[in-house]
Protein backbone atom coordinates (compact mmCIF):
# COMPACT_ATOMS: atom_id res chain seq x y z
CA UNK A 1 0.00 0.00 0.00
CA UNK A 2 1.23 3.74 -0.51
CA UNK A 3 0.45 6.30 2.02
CA UNK A 4 0.84 9.90 1.53
CA UNK A 5 1.29 11.77 4.34
CA UNK A 6 0.82 15.89 4.73
CA UNK A 7 2.80 17.89 7.08
CA UNK A 8 5.81 15.06 7.03
CA UNK A 9 8.23 17.46 8.85
CA UNK A 10 5.74 18.34 11.78
CA UNK A 11 5.09 16.71 14.99
CA UNK A 12 2.04 14.09 14.21
CA UNK A 13 3.05 14.31 10.07
CA UNK A 14 6.63 13.52 11.03
CA UNK A 15 5.60 10.50 13.91
CA UNK A 16 3.35 8.96 11.17
CA UNK A 17 5.98 9.04 8.39
CA UNK A 18 7.87 7.18 10.85
CA UNK A 19 5.47 4.71 11.70
CA UNK A 20 4.33 3.70 8.57
CA UNK A 21 7.39 3.65 6.64
CA UNK A 22 8.33 0.21 8.72
CA UNK A 23 4.96 -1.12 7.11
CA UNK A 24 3.78 0.16 4.01
CA UNK A 25 5.78 2.78 0.99
CA UNK A 26 5.04 6.28 2.35
CA UNK A 27 5.95 9.57 1.03
CA UNK A 28 5.84 12.44 3.00
CA UNK A 29 4.22 15.86 1.39
CA UNK A 30 6.53 19.15 3.18
CA UNK A 31 6.66 22.97 2.46
CA UNK A 32 9.63 24.10 4.07
CA UNK A 33 10.42 21.66 7.23
CA UNK A 34 12.45 18.26 6.32
CA UNK A 35 10.81 15.23 6.60
CA UNK A 36 12.29 12.49 8.48
CA UNK A 37 15.43 10.87 7.66
CA UNK A 38 15.21 8.05 4.59
CA UNK A 39 11.38 9.38 4.05
CA UNK A 40 10.93 10.02 0.58
CA UNK A 41 10.09 13.89 0.40
CA UNK A 42 8.36 16.36 -1.83
CA UNK A 43 7.99 20.28 -1.60
CA UNK A 44 3.80 21.21 -2.10
CA UNK A 45 2.75 24.44 -1.44
CA UNK A 46 -0.80 22.86 -0.55
CA UNK A 47 -3.16 26.36 -1.35
CA UNK A 48 -1.57 25.71 -4.71
CA UNK A 49 -4.43 23.79 -6.44
CA UNK A 50 -2.56 23.09 -9.59
CA UNK A 51 0.97 21.97 -7.40
CA UNK A 52 -1.47 19.58 -5.21
CA UNK A 53 -3.16 17.95 -8.52
CA UNK A 54 -0.07 16.88 -10.25
CA UNK A 55 1.84 16.07 -6.48
CA UNK A 56 -1.02 13.62 -6.04
CA UNK A 57 -1.23 12.19 -9.18
CA UNK A 58 2.41 11.76 -9.49
CA UNK A 59 2.39 9.62 -5.74
CA UNK A 60 -0.69 7.66 -6.67
CA UNK A 61 -1.75 7.18 -3.26
CA UNK A 62 -3.86 4.43 -1.88
CA UNK A 63 -4.69 6.14 1.03
CA UNK A 64 -4.17 10.33 1.83
CA UNK A 65 -3.41 11.03 5.57
CA UNK A 66 -3.96 15.02 6.08
CA UNK A 67 -1.63 16.01 9.05
CA UNK A 68 -0.27 19.45 7.80
CA UNK A 69 -2.35 22.57 9.11
CA UNK A 70 -1.14 25.86 10.57
CA UNK A 71 -1.96 25.07 14.12
CA UNK A 72 -0.70 28.10 15.76
CA UNK A 73 -3.83 29.44 17.38
CA UNK A 74 -2.67 32.90 18.17
CA UNK A 75 -1.11 33.18 14.29
CA UNK A 76 -4.82 32.57 13.08
CA UNK A 77 -6.40 34.53 15.44
CA UNK A 78 -3.82 37.04 13.88
CA UNK A 79 -4.72 36.76 10.50
CA UNK A 80 -8.06 34.40 9.70
CA UNK A 81 -7.28 34.61 5.78
CA UNK A 82 -4.29 32.86 6.21
CA UNK A 83 -5.75 30.45 8.68
CA UNK A 84 -8.63 30.20 5.91
CA UNK A 85 -5.72 29.79 3.13
CA UNK A 86 -3.40 27.14 5.33
CA UNK A 87 -6.44 25.45 6.60
CA UNK A 88 -9.18 25.54 4.44
CA UNK A 89 -8.30 25.87 0.62
CA UNK A 90 -5.59 23.67 1.45
CA UNK A 91 -7.42 20.79 2.46
CA UNK A 92 -10.18 21.55 0.31
CA UNK A 93 -7.50 21.22 -2.75
CA UNK A 94 -5.92 18.18 -1.22
CA UNK A 95 -9.87 16.58 -1.26
CA UNK A 96 -10.05 17.45 -5.29
CA UNK A 97 -6.96 15.95 -6.08
CA UNK A 98 -7.76 12.57 -3.91
CA UNK A 99 -11.21 11.97 -5.42
CA UNK A 100 -9.66 12.16 -9.14
CA UNK A 101 -6.99 10.05 -8.10
CA UNK A 102 -8.98 7.81 -6.14
CA UNK A 103 -7.63 7.72 -3.22
CA UNK A 104 -8.90 7.22 0.55
CA UNK A 105 -8.90 10.70 2.37
CA UNK A 106 -8.54 10.77 6.02
CA UNK A 107 -7.79 14.25 7.71
CA UNK A 108 -7.01 14.97 10.82
CA UNK A 109 -8.56 17.83 12.67
CA UNK A 110 -9.06 19.12 16.50
CA UNK A 111 -11.00 19.23 19.55
CA UNK A 112 -10.79 22.66 19.61
CA UNK A 113 -13.86 22.37 17.05
CA UNK A 114 -15.83 22.66 20.01
CA UNK A 115 -16.85 25.48 22.72
CA UNK A 116 -15.57 23.60 25.81
CA UNK A 117 -18.84 24.00 27.93
CA UNK A 118 -19.36 20.30 28.15
CA UNK A 119 -16.77 17.26 28.84
CA UNK A 120 -16.79 14.13 26.40
CA UNK A 121 -18.21 15.63 23.33
CA UNK A 122 -19.15 12.90 21.01
CA UNK A 123 -19.45 12.80 17.34
CA UNK A 124 -23.23 13.89 17.38
CA UNK A 125 -22.24 17.00 19.62
CA UNK A 126 -22.66 20.20 17.76
CA UNK A 127 -19.36 22.04 17.19
CA UNK A 128 -19.03 25.60 18.16
CA UNK A 129 -15.34 27.13 18.26
CA UNK A 130 -14.53 30.13 19.94
CA UNK A 131 -11.00 30.81 18.64
CA UNK A 132 -10.40 31.23 13.88
CA UNK A 133 -8.53 28.00 14.10
CA UNK A 134 -11.12 26.00 15.39
CA UNK A 135 -13.59 27.38 13.02
CA UNK A 136 -10.97 26.73 9.59
CA UNK A 137 -10.39 23.24 11.02
CA UNK A 138 -14.38 22.58 11.20
CA UNK A 139 -14.63 24.15 7.54
CA UNK A 140 -12.04 21.57 6.45
CA UNK A 141 -14.12 19.17 7.73
CA UNK A 142 -16.83 19.94 5.19
CA UNK A 143 -14.90 19.97 2.78
CA UNK A 144 -13.31 16.88 3.44
CA UNK A 145 -16.88 14.83 3.85
CA UNK A 146 -17.82 16.39 0.95
CA UNK A 147 -15.49 15.09 -1.62
CA UNK A 148 -16.39 11.73 -1.15
CA UNK A 149 -18.36 8.72 0.82
CA UNK A 150 -15.46 6.85 1.94
CA UNK A 151 -13.60 9.94 3.38
CA UNK A 152 -12.83 10.59 6.91
CA UNK A 153 -11.85 13.01 9.66
CA UNK A 154 -10.34 11.90 12.56
CA UNK A 155 -10.53 14.94 15.61
CA UNK A 156 -7.30 14.71 17.25
CA UNK A 157 -7.13 15.54 21.13
CA UNK A 158 -4.20 17.29 22.88
CA UNK A 159 -1.03 15.45 21.39
CA UNK A 160 1.44 13.84 24.12
CA UNK A 161 4.10 11.35 23.95
CA UNK A 162 6.54 11.02 21.42
CA UNK A 163 6.57 13.23 18.99
CA UNK A 164 9.06 13.66 15.75
CA UNK A 165 12.16 16.00 14.75
CA UNK A 166 12.43 19.26 16.72
CA UNK A 167 8.32 19.69 17.13
CA UNK A 168 7.48 18.90 20.44
CA UNK A 169 4.53 17.33 21.95
CA UNK A 170 2.24 18.70 25.02
CA UNK A 171 4.65 16.46 26.96
CA UNK A 172 7.88 16.86 25.33
CA UNK A 173 7.32 20.73 26.11
CA UNK A 174 7.20 20.32 30.04
CA UNK A 175 9.52 17.36 30.93
CA UNK A 176 12.47 19.96 28.28
CA UNK A 177 11.62 22.67 30.81
CA UNK A 178 11.72 20.02 33.62
CA UNK A 179 15.27 19.08 32.64
CA UNK A 180 16.38 22.44 32.19
CA UNK A 181 15.52 23.15 35.72
CA UNK A 182 12.38 25.76 34.50
CA UNK A 183 9.13 26.20 36.21
CA UNK A 184 6.18 25.44 33.83
CA UNK A 185 2.53 27.45 35.05
CA UNK A 186 -0.26 24.96 33.12
CA UNK A 187 -3.89 25.80 33.58
CA UNK A 188 -5.63 23.36 36.55
CA UNK A 189 -9.19 24.35 35.22
CA UNK A 190 -8.96 23.67 31.37
CA UNK A 191 -9.74 19.87 30.44
CA UNK A 192 -8.23 17.56 27.43
CA UNK A 193 -7.87 13.62 27.05
CA UNK A 194 -4.52 13.46 25.62
CA UNK A 195 -3.58 10.79 23.05
CA UNK A 196 -0.07 10.20 21.42
CA UNK A 197 0.64 9.58 18.12
CA UNK A 198 0.98 6.13 18.07
CA UNK A 199 -2.51 5.86 19.62
CA UNK A 200 -3.48 7.63 16.39
CA UNK A 201 -1.61 5.55 13.71
CA UNK A 202 -3.21 2.47 15.82
CA UNK A 203 -6.68 4.06 14.50
CA UNK A 204 -5.50 5.42 11.03
CA UNK A 205 -4.35 1.54 10.52
CA UNK A 206 -8.26 0.40 11.68
CA UNK A 207 -9.62 3.28 9.22
CA UNK A 208 -7.71 1.45 6.52
CA UNK A 209 -8.57 -1.69 7.27
CA UNK A 210 -12.54 -0.93 7.27
CA UNK A 211 -13.63 0.63 4.21
CA UNK A 212 -16.98 0.88 5.49
CA UNK A 213 -15.82 3.25 8.61
CA UNK A 214 -17.03 6.41 6.84
CA UNK A 215 -17.26 10.31 8.75
CA UNK A 216 -16.30 11.87 11.94
CA UNK A 217 -14.48 10.14 14.75
CA UNK A 218 -13.30 11.42 18.54
CA UNK A 219 -9.72 10.22 18.23
CA UNK A 220 -8.37 10.99 22.02
CA UNK A 221 -7.19 9.03 25.72
CA UNK A 222 -9.20 6.98 27.60
CA UNK A 223 -8.42 9.97 30.27
CA UNK A 224 -9.91 13.22 31.14
CA UNK A 225 -7.32 15.66 33.24
CA UNK A 226 -6.31 19.40 33.75
CA UNK A 227 -3.19 20.53 31.83
CA UNK A 228 -1.75 20.97 35.14
CA UNK A 229 -2.80 17.44 35.89
CA UNK A 230 -1.16 16.37 32.67
CA UNK A 231 2.13 18.20 34.21
CA UNK A 232 2.28 15.71 37.03
CA UNK A 233 1.90 13.09 34.88
CA UNK A 234 4.44 13.45 32.96
CA UNK A 235 6.72 14.47 35.60
CA UNK A 236 6.06 11.38 37.91
CA UNK A 237 6.28 9.03 34.46
CA UNK A 238 9.84 10.44 33.78
CA UNK A 239 11.07 10.96 36.65
CA UNK A 240 11.30 14.46 36.99
CA UNK A 241 11.24 17.29 39.23
CA UNK A 242 7.44 18.03 40.01
CA UNK A 243 7.47 20.94 42.17
CA UNK A 244 8.47 22.84 39.20
CA UNK A 245 5.34 22.58 37.98
CA UNK A 246 2.87 25.33 38.92
CA UNK A 247 -1.21 25.62 38.38
CA UNK A 248 -2.57 28.77 37.51
CA UNK A 249 -6.05 29.67 36.19
CA UNK A 250 -7.51 29.68 32.74
CA UNK A 251 -8.47 33.63 33.99
CA UNK A 252 -5.09 34.66 33.28
CA UNK A 253 -4.73 33.71 29.65
CA UNK A 254 -4.51 36.38 27.29
CA UNK A 255 -5.00 35.34 23.57
CA UNK A 256 -6.95 33.76 21.50
CA UNK A 257 -9.97 31.99 23.28
CA UNK A 258 -9.61 29.25 25.03
CA UNK A 259 -12.63 26.60 25.70
CA UNK A 260 -12.86 24.99 28.85
CA UNK A 261 -13.34 21.33 28.37
CA UNK A 262 -12.73 19.87 25.04
CA UNK A 263 -12.68 15.92 26.20
CA UNK A 264 -13.90 13.60 23.61
CA UNK A 265 -16.01 10.75 23.87
CA UNK A 266 -13.65 8.05 22.03
CA UNK A 267 -17.12 5.83 21.95
CA UNK A 268 -17.82 5.83 18.44
CA UNK A 269 -13.97 4.72 17.63
CA UNK A 270 -13.75 2.16 20.32
CA UNK A 271 -17.30 0.09 18.94
CA UNK A 272 -16.97 0.86 14.76
CA UNK A 273 -12.84 0.69 14.53
CA UNK A 274 -12.41 -1.64 17.41
CA UNK A 275 -9.61 0.89 18.57
CA UNK A 276 -8.53 1.52 21.90
CA UNK A 277 -5.56 4.19 23.06
CA UNK A 278 -3.06 3.20 24.80
CA UNK A 279 -2.67 3.65 28.28
CA UNK A 280 -1.68 7.44 29.46
CA UNK A 281 1.58 6.45 31.27
CA UNK A 282 2.77 4.03 28.47
CA UNK A 283 2.16 6.99 25.99
CA UNK A 284 4.13 9.35 28.02
CA UNK A 285 6.84 6.98 29.25
CA UNK A 286 7.79 7.24 25.33
CA UNK A 287 8.48 11.28 25.46
CA UNK A 288 11.70 12.37 24.17
CA UNK A 289 13.85 13.88 26.92
CA UNK A 290 16.37 15.22 24.98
Amino acid sequence: MRILITGGGGLLGGRLCEIFSEEHETLALVRSRQAPEGIAAVRVELSDAAAVSFAVAAARPDVIVHCAALADVEACERDPLLASRENVDATRALAAAARENGARLIAISTDLVFDGRRPFSNEAAAAAPLMVYGRSKLAAEVAVLEARADSVVLRVALICGRGALVRKSASEGIASRLIAGESVTLYEDEWRTPIDPDSIADAIRKVIAQPEATGLFHIGGAERLSRYELGLRTAEALGLQAALIRRASQASHKGAPRPVDVSLDITRARTVLRWTPRPLDEALRATRTC
